[in-house]
């Protein structure tokens, strides 16, 4: 699957006969859509390679490239996305096909979206994680040039014949250049008294110090380079694995090495204040990250006071089935916690505990697969693959996450598990979290989505409340599919992560809005929760980096139920649920506003 092209609209909703200047219109936002396409890989090659977009689509020496985090660059990068917005604004869609409005309406209101921030301050990147993302901190433990490079040349870039090969060391060469201007970045920000909070720089220095504990020969950039050449017969790899191996030790190695040497000096200014609201300007960047990963304008306030509602409203259904187990006393989180540090539900955090733990979420994927036919009119054509995260990149890596396919079909989408810690990963969870990151979740709807008909600018600039909200109605529908009948622990579980996302909206914006600390944050996710304290510590240390990103989750759910509830209601016995679904996933991840005007549209076209 996803022969896609650059330029690639919807063929099969254009209108039977066009005028000339229909069709002038349309060849023209082909055109444009061209252009947008290659200004953005050209500021952003590393997101061509992820979804597999060769030179020849995304423009020339792309797949040797890498961007550039220079404050000179960011500017560069700014400007781009500025232009990018005001070139689709100009579109005149009056010939357009429904599936072209609806595509251009995704990218340039998710490209105005990310472009917010930076409009508002002058610190920060502007397309940075997944391609699309305004990070408040150039550096942190989970994102920026010294994360995706590394993760992009192990997992991502293609290694099939010697051009692909050479471009990877090109990549490499140039990992110096890229830190070099980072580091700039860095010491620009702390300039305008922006500096990372101490745990971020902390965790940001020993994921680092772990890039340099082994040998050149043995890092696994190295490895992972050397083995894919061999296993595909590329000529030359032994000499190929001697440059790489020069290359980690004059470049990569000591590039990295001056990064932790800044970033080890910032600590002297660091604060411990989670929240970004201490920062320049620091109240209007939230209410603008909220724009950007929520597509709404509701306030702190607004989303502060639903998370406590929904907190409540979730209590209520965990408390009758924790019931029906025999945990009748005590709080929902404590009774969580008794759950949690039950030996029954814990892997044993060994190769065979691993091995199973795998293995079961295979079995899980599988039990989903089989149901889907009855709720999807549309189903991929492509398996998803179960994978650990490698032992290196555990530090650096959330709990479990989803990785697209490539293009041609030679990388499978993939479903990351993070095994680093297994008691964080009791059993009566990982349903919830398979249905959440595979099928019926976002590698159901990654691929649905990543058809001919939509172009790949509306995947890389996907609405967040959209695609993540639908990973957590997926979980929510598996319940609907019945597979949680008759496994109460498993549907507590389900539950327990529905109430996780309603947390996030209480924390993220106790932090950003409220004052909240780090711990007091902490200490609230596990006493409402019941999670695992590395779990609520990972997880508050993400919001504190990627403030607004996790409001998405609970938000885009609301807003894809209320729509199924209106469908349902409106429609009677005319209302299918596998039309819908495919309708909510067929253009992608939609802003949730256009999301709405295009299920309304659908409902009145069927009454």
């Amino acid at each position: 699957m996803r022969n896609f092209a650059i330029a690639a609209v919807s063929s099969l909703l254009l209108l039977s006969a066009c005028s000339d200047a229909d069709q002038s219109v349309k060849n023209d936002f082909n055109s444009v859509l061209e252009r947008v396409s290659q200004s953005y890989f050209a500021q952003r090659p590393e997101i061509a390679t992820l979804y597999g977009i060769t030179d020849g689509e995304a423009g020339d020496g792309v797949m040797s490239s890498l961007s550039y985090y220079d404050p000179a660059s960011e500017q560069v990068r700014r400007d781009a996305l500025k232009g990018m917005v005001e070139t689709l604004a100009a579109v005149d869609a009056s010939a357009l096909s429904d599936g072209e409005k609806l595509g251009l309406r995704l990218i340039e209101t998710e490209m105005r979206g990310a472009h917010l921030p930076a409009a508002t301050v002058s610190y920060g990147s502007v397309l940075g994680e997944y391609g699309n993302w305004f990070l408040t901190y150039p550096v942190s433990h989970l994102s920026g040039p010294h994360v995706e490079i590394q993760a992009l040349l192990e997992d991502k870039h293609p290694l099939q014949n010697t051009a692909q090969a050479e471009a990877f060391l090109t990549r490499l060469s140039a990992y110096g250049v890229v830190v070099d201007g980072l580091i700039e970045k860095v010491k620009h920000d702390q300039e305008l008294g922006v500096i990372a909070p101490d745990f971020v720089l902390n965790n940001t220095i020993n994921n680092l110090k772990m890039q340099l504990e082994h040998s050149a020969g043995d890092s696994t950039l190295v490895s992972s380079f050397y083995t894919k050449l061999a296993a595909n017969n590329v000529a030359g790899a032994d000499e190929f694995r001697e440059k790489a191996i020069l290359l980690v030790n004059s470049v990569f190695a000591p590039a990295t090495q001056r990064l932790i040497d800044v970033l080890s000096a910032q600590l002297a200014e660091s604060v411990h204040t989670a929240g970004i609201h201490r920062l320049p300007n620091g109240a209007a960047l939230y209410q603008a990250l909220i724009t950007h990963m929520t597509d709404t304008s509701l306030t702190p306030d607004d989303i502060h006071n639903l998370g406590l509602d929904e907190v409540e409203r979730i209590h209520l259904e965990m408390d009758v089935l924790l019931k029906q187990i025999g945990l009748n006393e005590a709080g929902v989180g404590a009774r969580m916690q008794q759950m949690l540090n039950d030996p029954k539900y814990i892997y044993p955090s060994t190769d065979e505990g691993k091995a199973q733990l795998i293995a079961d979420m295979r079995a899980d994927l599988a039990m989903a697969n089989e149901r889907l036919p009855q709720w999807f009119g549309k189903l991929p054509d492509q398996e998803v693959v179960i994978r650990p995260v490698p032992p290196h990149r555990e530090a650096s890596g959330a709990g479990a996450y989803y990785d697209a396919p490539s293009k041609d079909g030679t990388r499978p989408g993939t479903y990351w598990i993070n095994l680093s810690n297994v008691a964080a990963n009791p059993s009566y969870g990982l349903q919830t979290l398979t249905y959440h990151e595979a099928n019926p979740g976002h590698h159901l709807q990654t691929v649905l989505g990543l058809s001919d008909e939509n172009h790949i600018l509306g995947t890389i600039f996907y609405s967040n409340s959209a695609g993540e909200g639908w990973g957590l109605y997926a979980e929510k529908l598996a319940s609907d599919m019945g597979i949680y009948e008759n496994d109460p622990e498993s549907d507590i579980g389900r539950l327990q992560a529905e109430l996780h996302r309603a947390v996030r909206l209480v924390v993220d914006t106790g932090m950003h809005a409220k004052g909240w600390s780090r711990e007091q944050a902490i200490s609230y996710s596990i006493g409402v929760e019941g999670i695992h304290i590395d779990e609520a510590t990972a997880e508050i240390e993400r919001y504190a980096v990627w403030p607004g990103q996790a409001l998405g989750y609970k938000l885009g759910e609301i807003k894809i139920g209320q729509l199924r509830t209106r469908a349902k209601e409106m429609l009677g016995d005319r209302f299918d649920i596998r039309t819908f679904h495919d309708r909510i996933l067929e253009n992608g991840s939609l802003p949730l506003n256009v999301m709405e005007d295009k299920i309304d549209a659908w409902i009145a076209s069927q009454m």
